[in-house]
């Protein structure tokens, strides 16, 4: 009789199902490993966009929101910092230094997931400049058209500093008293009347229309686009006021800044140097303010006045009979046919003054991006 083979097998079974159990823990361990980086790039991810984006929030909130009585207080080299909060639960910190009278760079960095594990920051900066209005005016007073100077009125052309202002850094040289246009008549009754060098001249430039509505990369429009008061009659008293914590109320229409610097002075005023529109013709009366004014019609100074900075009239200046004092430079584009004319008389005085114009001109400059590559991304 024949012994039986037996294939003894015991325990395959059990390492089987120990090497399956080991392959489907690695497959599952593995599974649970990717899904878990993939949900920490994705917030990750999410973190670092909400940085970026609270960083490009910081840029464009401090470019709204520039103060524009930094273009002149704020010293070259200086910087100062602006911080902001997010909707998200996120900051925005903006270090802003000037780097010339013209030019600002602005950091941003932006926080996201603040005061957690997970919290990041990225960093942008932009380099912003200065939409500084190059104004060719050929003297004291610029006129299209002709007019007529007489009385006690004077226009001097020789350059003097307003009393008591920081002009170091707006040097400036004598001009014309009136620059006219070469196809207008300009009669001067005496002499005195018109003081520079030359007392008066036939300007091409004050002949073309380009002259009196546009100014380097800005123009009359941009201009009245970014008025800071914009009027549609005559404003009556103009004087600084300042709110009930002492800061210069820039929200009163009738407050066109403060240029004396003596006691009597509003000094928290004395950097706002405002753009005010008016629409129609204007009558000066009585105040004083600073800045640039443009008058969409004629202007007419009837009473005691004071103005600092620059005026653009589109058409004439007419029966001036008022006692104002004009320091900076002063323009009359005659655009209407019937107002080719004008009429200074009384005691009214246009004193040239480069840095009262340099002065409105900065003080009134709205910021703008560079125009090639002013934007990076820092890390």
């Amino acid at each position: 009789m024949r012994a039986l083979y037996r294939n003894n097998r015991e325990g395959m079974a059990l390492a089987m199902a120990m090497f399956a159990i080991v392959v489907i823990g690695a497959l599952i361990a593995g599974a649970f490993f990717a899904s878990t980086q993939d949900f920490r790039i994705g917030r990750n991810s999410l973190v670092a966009q909400r940085a970026f984006t609270a960083a490009e929030f910081g840029l464009n909130k401090t470019m709204a929101n520039w103060d524009q009585t930094l273009n002149i207080k704020f010293a070259v080299g200086k910087d100062t910092t602006f911080n902001y909060a997010v909707g998200d639960g996120g900051t925005a910190s903006v270090r802003t230094t000037r780097i010339n009278d013209y030019t600002y760079w602005f950091v941003s960095e932006g926080s996201a997931g603040v005061n957690t594990p997970i919290e990041t920051r990225r960093r942008t900066s932009m380099v912003m400049r200065l939409a500084y209005p190059a104004v060719k005016y050929g003297g004291a007073l610029t006129l299209a058209g002709g007019g007529t100077i007489k009385g006690s009125s004077q226009v001097y052309g020789t350059n003097v500093n307003p009393p008591g202002w920081d002009c170091a850094n707006y040097p400036g040289r004598d001009t014309t008293a009136v620059a006219y246009a070469p196809t207008s008549t300009l009669t001067v009754q005496k002499s005195t009347n018109t003081i520079g060098s030359p007392a008066t001249y036939a300007d091409p430039n004050a002949g073309t229309d380009g002259t009196y509505v546009k100014y380097g990369d800005e123009s009359w429009t941009s201009l009245v686009a970014n008025a800071d008061i914009k009027l549609n009659g005559d404003p009556g008293t103009v004087l600084p006021v300042t709110d009930a914590t002492g800061k210069c109320n820039t929200s009163v229409p009738t407050n066109w800044g403060e240029p004396l610097r003596d006691v009597t002075a509003v000094t928290a005023c004395q950097t706002y140097m405002p753009i005010i529109y008016v629409s129609t013709d204007v009558h000066l009366s009585q105040g004083r303010g600073q800045g640039i004014l443009l008058v969409d019609g004629s202007l007419f100074v009837t009473g005691s006045f004071d103005w600092y900075g620059l005026i653009i009239v589109r058409d004439q200046f007419t029966k001036s009979n008022g006692s104002a004092n004009i320091f900076g430079a002063a323009m009359a584009r005659n655009a209407s046919i019937s107002a080719t004319t004008n009429d200074i008389t009384g005691n009214v005085t246009f004193q040239y003054s480069k840095c009262a114009i340099e002065m409105a001109l900065r003080g009134s400059a709205r910021l703008v991006p560079a125009k090639k590559r002013a934007w990076a991304e820092m890390w």
